[in-house]
């Protein structure tokens, strides 16, 4: 590696590390905001396991961060080359622009292979962990999820209310039942409901007295002066399952993202299947596993397709302003991710095969990059 080329490197590892440092940063100030930060204040996590939290949750969002970072990274360094004539001065002295970018797709390639790591190892072990932890937490305190004062929608399919509670028994205690409306079907009102964490089912089990169920009419659910019917009873027990929102670790039962590699590929025959379900089922099964296998290779080698748009994009660019190019960074990433979850949308249809679509938004990036490569060669 030259002179040149060294500098290069050097140059946009070290904006791509910091960027990529920051954008973990707000990932994380983010995820720990919503999930833990509540309980923290609290007191009913201590600062040790609040800590060992935050470490689980970074490798999570690092296949987010690291696109957008190099991304970004690129963008700084190439405008601020290009505006200060430093890309015209190399290109008189006879190097090409695919010589100037050399060493920055060395560096992608590198970053690509590690995210693919990250993508089917770090990460999903390291998320398993974390919502194993967040289940133990719930174990030895169910009112993690349920806490007096405020709307709980965490449970598909219900809202939960308390207006007050003494140890693990909730006063004045509401639930409503939705459709997928979101209209109400049952409103159920008890005057106290002793709440208990079953360690079998994985469920939060609400033992209600003094209870009183509003049946709505399904042809007009908010009108609340005719229900239709009313029954009381002394007593009664919801039982809320956690699988919902943190997943199941039973066998057979595990969220896709909370994967490894070895066990996608195990998983593509028999993901979610019983003996009497249809070919069709079966085949919509395999293409929800092969997706997720896809996207995680296609997330890593996203690091590379930005690259590629990105040197030609900063070099035309010839901005020094770092707001300026977060900003471009942001609006491809988005615009990446928002193809990717569209796609992802498609699992419903596995006729269009989502799982080589997710290659999409990888193709149209390199594509253009291509296109603004050849441009800038000509300038």
């Amino acid at each position: 590696m030259g002179t040149l080329h060294k500098y290069i490197f050097k140059q946009v590892f070290g904006a791509s590390f910091l960027t990529v440092a920051l954008f973990v940063f707000v990932l994380v100030v983010g995820n720990v905001v919503k999930e833990v930060m509540g309980e923290f204040a609290a007191g009913r996590i201590d600062l040790s396991l609040f800590i060992y939290i935050i470490v689980l949750i970074i490798p999570g969002v690092i296949p987010y961060a690291m696109p957008l970072g190099m991304l970004t990274g690129i963008l700084l360094v190439f405008g601020r080359m290009s505006a200060q004539s430093e890309i015209v001065a190399i290109k008189a002295s006879g190097r090409s622009i695919f010589d100037i970018a050399a060493p920055v797709f060395f560096l992608a390639i590198l970053t690509s292979i590690f995210s693919v790591a990250i993508n089917f190892y770090y990460a999903p072990a390291a998320d398993s962990a974390y919502k194993s932890t967040l289940k133990n937490l719930i174990r030895n305190n169910p009112l993690q999820f349920i806490k007096p004062g405020v709307p709980v929608r965490d449970f598909p399919g219900y809202i939960i209310y308390a207006n007050s509670a003494e140890g693990k028994t909730l006063k004045d205690f509401r639930i409503w039942e939705i459709n997928k409306n979101g209209d109400v079907n049952v409103s159920t009102r008890s005057e106290t409901a002793e709440i208990s964490y079953n360690e079998d089912t994985e469920e939060i089990e609400l033992t209600m007295r003094g209870v009183s169920v509003d049946y709505r009419r399904p042809e007009n659910p908010d009108d609340l002066s005719r229900p239709a019917y009313i029954a009381k009873m002394s007593d009664a027990k919801v039982s809320l399952s956690l699988s919902q929102i943190l997943g199941s670790y039973a066998s057979g039962k595990y969220k896709l993202t909370l994967l490894t590699f070895g066990e996608l590929m195990k998983a593509r025959f028999n993901w979610k299947l019983s003996p009497s379900d249809t070919p069709e089922i079966r085949y919509k099964r395999r293409i929800e596993v092969q997706t997720q296998i896809q996207k995680n290779f296609a997330m890593a080698f996203s690091i590379f397709s930005m690259v590629v748009l990105a040197i030609p994009l900063g070099i035309k660019a010839s901005r020094t302003e770092t707001f300026a190019n977060a900003g471009i960074a942001l609006a491809l990433a988005m615009g990446y991710y928002l193809m990717t979850v569209v796609i992802t949308w498609l699992e419903n249809y596995p006729h269009l095969r989502p799982d080589i679509l997710i290659w999409l938004p990888n193709l149209l990036f390199i594509i253009l990059g291509i296109i603004l490569f050849i441009k800038a060669s000509k300038n």
